[in-house]
């Protein structure tokens, strides 16, 4: 195409050919191939001049048009490219660390001024082939993924309490054993650690807002199972409820910071090791 509109500019096949770089038999050809594939003549010669044709005029306009448009699109494409490599694509799962996340994502966005991110609520199953096909930069999820191309690294535990309404029927103990949760009514808010699992013999009812796990433990005989921060929130709005903590059971949920190995964003790996050094710190910090 640009061959033809360079030629047409000129009307002059030589000034053309050393203006494209190109033998003038190579060009010529070129020429020839286009017209066989449109069915036109696009030239006819004047002296030592070519000039259009009209089917050539009609063309030549098309074809600047379509050379902008080409333009126009390489131009988005590399803007795009331009951008995705200073974007920082991340899932979280939602636990009592959020914030902690979010703070150290967040000191790193101001050393990389340029650098933009994206929060993603990706599905944990999907979570690894995202990071395999690139379109997920860094996960923070329940799964330590076994593929050899990604590197998963613990960061916490998210612990689990149990609240109940201190006046209610309910009556458990500072460190219940599993038998004395058989058969009663649980109640969680979307915990990312499978409950029903952990308390095979309890019905366990998943609820997304707190107001109503709230509504429940006040006039119904039931039992929550909540994270530290989601039991803080309830004892604030109802200073009767009781609560106790799971860790004699060793009901957690482990969480982790996943990316790809040979992830070419630099700034992914800078974040992989800043979040892993601080919640190791933070660990060691509390074992001390």
């Amino acid at each position: 195409m640009v061959y033809f509109t360079e030629t047409a500019r000129l009307q002059h096949m030589t000034e053309a050919s050393l203006l494209l770089n190109v033998a003038q038999s190579a060009l010529s050809r070129q020429i020839g191939l286009l017209e066989n594939d449109l069915g036109i003549e696009l030239f006819k010669r004047e002296g030592r001049n070519i000039i259009l044709t009209e089917e050539g005029k009609i063309f030549y306009e098309d074809a600047l048009k379509i050379l902008e448009v080409v333009d126009q699109t390489r131009e988005k494409i590399s803007e795009s490219i331009k951008a995705d490599a200073l974007t920082l694509n991340i899932h979280l799962t939602k636990s009592d660390m959020t914030s902690k996340v979010l703070h150290t994502f967040q000191n790193l966005l101001i050393e990389n001024n340029e650098i933009d991110f994206n929060i993603q609520q990706s599905d944990e199953q999907t979570i690894e082939k995202k990071l395999l096909d690139h379109s997920l930069d860094i996960a923070i999820s329940t799964n330590k993924y076994s593929d050899e191309n990604i590197k998963s690294t613990l960061l916490f535990d998210q612990n689990y309490n149990y609240i109940f309404r201190e006046s209610s029927e309910i009556n458990l103990p500072v460190k219940a054993s599993l038998n004395e949760f058989e058969n009663l009514s649980l109640v969680t808010l979307d915990a990312v650690m499978d409950i029903e699992k952990q308390f095979k013999k309890s019905k366990v009812l998943n609820i997304n807002d707190v107001a109503i796990i709230q509504y429940l433990l006040m006039h119904q005989n039931y039992v929550a199972i909540l994270s530290s921060n989601e039991t803080r929130m309830l004892k604030y709005n109802y200073p009767n409820f009781v609560i106790h903590s799971l860790d004699h059971l060793n009901i957690r949920q482990p969480l982790y910071i996943s990316t790809l190995k040979k992830n070419e964003k630099s700034f992914v790996h800078e974040f992989h090791k800043q979040l892993s050094d601080e919640f190791s710190k933070m660990k060691n910090h509390m074992m001390g």
